[in-house]
């Protein structure tokens, strides 16, 4: 079992989405290089209405090679943000992004690359080990793969991405990533940066945290605020952060949207949350807080030292009259007590170190971890899990997990409960699932890697032993009007903003009361709104409806299953709306090569649109099976399912297709599909084993042929990317030893991941002499 020091990873980064503003990473690279793709441009709009954040972006970028480059373009999104619009251009051409479902689109950009044309395509979540088969885990990260990039050209790209300000304690941070995850700032030759801030509660307050973008207001009222930024030659050394709070008005808000014709209508109802002496925990209340903190290897590097950085904050937040406890867990449970112990400002030392102390290991048993601090009972209980949501063992996938979860904690007698607070730490997180554990009585978060820390973690911290408001419902009268409501955020806390969102078919006046309740104590506060028959004011709305629909219908389908019904829904609204799916994908490509080539690894669905003349298809597959594919009249397609078995040896295989049109005549033709599901094997070599601090290093690393990146980290020093060297016919790199470093024994961690995203680590020990 391979195992790490936490505290040799707490300075270290390592994330794929190394400037989370976009960037197109060359390929054979695994990070952007300026002299090679520069960013020539970048424009961005932010539009905020009423707390719904609509983010453009424009860039350019500059080809500084003579020969044509291919590349991925990362955009890492903070949050819970969604992907709206996309776009690359060819030339003086702008190919949209169109949604389609999204095997096919995997098997359209496959074929349409091998033409050497410009496609870009656009996906939401992977199939990880924490995942039932075939169930996708939400994901921040987007990546598009360009090519070409024409030699001494330009590429330009357009992306637009919606996101919610949620309100706490009256006040909203926005933040725009900017920086760098990792290694040097980015430079911009030209960059524009344009703010539209619009609010039904007025606006109290209004900053620009990020001194580095210094905005210059153009208008300012008591509901808007319109500023702006251009300069040129612009390090990214930071991201943008914009703070405003709202004043506090106890009247609820209505907004509405409803375009000409027979479309239904949509309606954001919201309200400030009001604080009552009953919602109050007074600071003598003693609480017991236990921590779950999470030292998997999915962990490593920087979501490590920002869980870290919360696991320290929570801890000298608390104060004598308060208890502990810090669970340690990855495939095993560590406890720092075997009971909670009192907050001493020497038992949270104690605390701190044995944290650092402890050591990194693959897997990650959530489930176990989870029942055990449930084992850590007491009265007024609260388990904090700081992780990203990843699962290797125990009970898996979504659905099942919720239940053992859900069992385990009504095994606790009802005061004994613990309310569980979920902090999810990275861009990959598993924002379902984390969101579904605080559903006990909790609150949920998100930090991604590079957006500030203070304001989340400070409100996240400030919630623990506060006692929400138990009971927060909208009703609205005639209740015949709106359907499919939906509240957008499960935030109970006094300060926060209580937001619904609804479909209308009918205009019309229509009562909006909000009812809360602490304890005994009741409130409630109404405006009676019109429901117009037009108003395209506010353009947000029709897609944030859609959008909380599919979420509840992701919801269904974690708990019910999946069913044709559900997903043909959820296909329909992503399409309409654009926005991004586990089902649907964006691919930008001209539409005359909207046609299905190649079947993906693992896809149990074989699609072919075909000439009108054909009448039948018959697929032959490598393996034995022969199935005739089913025309499916409603989408013009042949198509039919099938598993690949479990013996099939990786590589490259053929499948032959049969066509036979109405009068006869007989066409074949033969597709491919790829199996790989080996993991890279990994030789390395140092040059030497003891070296002195602030010697350079060379490693040499074999590996197999369908490696694509290969990275070396060690304690102090940035990531290391190996890059294939012919004349020792090996990957080869420098690593400098970080100069001041103590003498003693090291570790160089190297990994690889291939086309498959299969990954290894091999260790290599080295001492560090005087």
């Amino acid at each position: 079992m391979r195992t790490f020091s936490v505290a040799a990873t707490l300075l270290v980064s390592a994330t794929m989405s190394l400037c989370d503003t976009g960037v197109i990473i060359p390929s054979g690279s695994n990070e952007p290089d300026s002299s090679i793709l520069s960013i020539e441009s970048l424009d961005v709009h932010v539009s905020i209405d009423n707390g719904h954040a609509t983010v453009s972006l424009k860039e350019v970028f500059q080809n500084h090679k003579d020969t044509n480059l291919e590349g991925i373009y990362s955009l890492a999104l903070p949050g819970d943000a969604a992907v709206s619009d996309f776009a690359v251009w060819d030339d003086l051409t702008r190919i949209p992004g169109v949604i389609l479902e999204r095997k096919r689109a995997n098997e359209l950009y496959e074929q349409i690359r091998n033409q050497t044309l410009d496609p870009g395509l656009l996906q939401s979540g992977e199939v990880s080990e924490s995942n039932a088969p075939g169930q996708a885990k939400h994901s921040t990260e987007f990546t598009v793969n360009i090519v070409p990039i024409p030699a001494y050209g330009y590429k330009r790209i357009e992306a637009e991405y919606r996101q919610a300000v949620p309100v706490v304690q009256f006040g909203s941070d926005f933040v725009f990533p900017l920086k760098a995850s990792q290694g040097q700032p980015a430079t911009v030759h030209s960059l524009s940066i344009s703010i539209e801030l619009r609010s039904a509660q007025p606006l109290a307050s209004f900053e620009t945290v990020s001194k580095a973008y210094p905005l210059k207001i153009t208008r300012q009222t008591r509901n808007t605020i319109a500023a702006s930024f251009e300069a040129k030659n612009v390090e990214l050394a930071s991201d943008l952060e914009l703070k405003y709070s709202l004043a506090n008005e106890k009247t609820p808000q209505v907004t509405a949207y409803r375009a000409e014709g027979s479309e239904p209508g949509y309606f954001e109802a919201s309200a400030i949350l009001q604080e009552s002496r009953a919602s109050k925990t007074p600071q003598q209340t003693s609480r017991t807080v236990v921590i779950l903190f999470d030292t998997s290897l999915s962990m490593q590097w920087e979501k490590l030292e920002r869980s870290f950085q919360s696991l320290e904050a929570i801890l000298r937040s608390l104060g004598p009259q308060d208890a502990f406890n810090v669970l340690v867990f990855n495939s095993e449970i560590q406890l720092f007590s075997p009971k909670p112990q009192p907050a001493t400002a020497d038992a949270v030392a104690k605390a701190l170190e044995f944290v650092r102390g402890s050591k990194l290991r693959a897997g990650t048993n959530l489930e176990a971890a989870l029942k055990a601090a449930f084992m850590q009972r007491a009265q007024d209980a609260y388990i904090v899990l700081l992780s990203d949501g990843e699962m290797t063992e125990g009970t898996l996938g979504r659905s099942k997990f919720a239940g053992s979860i859900d069992t385990a904690w009504k095994t606790v007698p009802a005061d004994e409960r613990a309310h569980i607070y979920a902090l999810a730490i990275g861009d990959d997180a598993n924002v379902r699932l984390m969101r579904r554990l605080s559903e006990h009585s909790g609150v949920f978060e998100q930090v991604n890697s590079t957006e500030p820390l203070e304001f989340k973690l400070a409100n996240f911290v400030h919630k623990i032993g506060i006692a929400p408001l138990s009971t927060v419902r909208l009703a609205i009268s005639p209740a015949t009007k709106p359907r499919f409501v939906y509240r957008l955020a499960q935030d109970n806390f006094p300060g926060s903003k209580a937001s619904w969102v609804g479909e209308y078919t009918s205009p019309g006046r229509a009562q909006f009361r909000v009812d809360s309740r602490t304890g005994t104590r009741a409130a409630s506060a109404s405006l009676r709104a019109e429901l117009p028959a037009m108003d395209t004011d506010h353009p947000y709305l029709p897609a944030t409806w859609a959008r909380a629909r599919v979420d509840a219908l992701l919801e269904k389908i974690d708990r019910e299953g999946e069913d044709k019904a559900t997903i043909d829904e959820i296909i329909a609204l992503s399409r309409k709306y654009h926005f991004v799916t586990p089902y649907t994908s964006f691919l930008a490509a001209p539409r005359a090569l909207l046609r299905p080539r190649l079947i993906r690894p693992g896809d149990p669905v074989l699609r072919v649109r075909t000439d009108p003349s054909i009448s039948s298809v018959i697929a032959l597959f490598p393996f034995g099976l022969t199935k005739p594919l089913r025309y499916v009249e409603r989408e013009d397609i042949w198509q039919t399912r099938f598993v690949a078995p479990d013996d099939l040896a990786d590589g490259a295989h053929t499948v032959r297709l049969i066509l036979r049109d109405r009068e006869g005549h007989v066409f074949r033709e033969q597709k491919t599909f790829v199996i790989s599901s080996q993991p890279p094997i990994l030789r390395v070599h140092v040059a030497f084993e003891r070296v002195h601090a602030g010697e350079q290093l060379k490693l040499r690393v074999q590996a197999s042929g369908t490696t694509r990146t290969i990275t070396a980290r060690m304690y102090g020093t940035d990531p290391l990317s190996l890059r294939w060297n012919e004349t020792e016919k090996a990957n080869t790199g420098v690593l400098t030893v970080p100069g001041g470093l103590p003498a003693g024994r090291y570790s160089i961690h190297v990994t690889a991941e291939d086309i498959a995203h299969n990954i290894s680590h091999q260790e290599v020990p080295i001492e560090v002499l005087p």
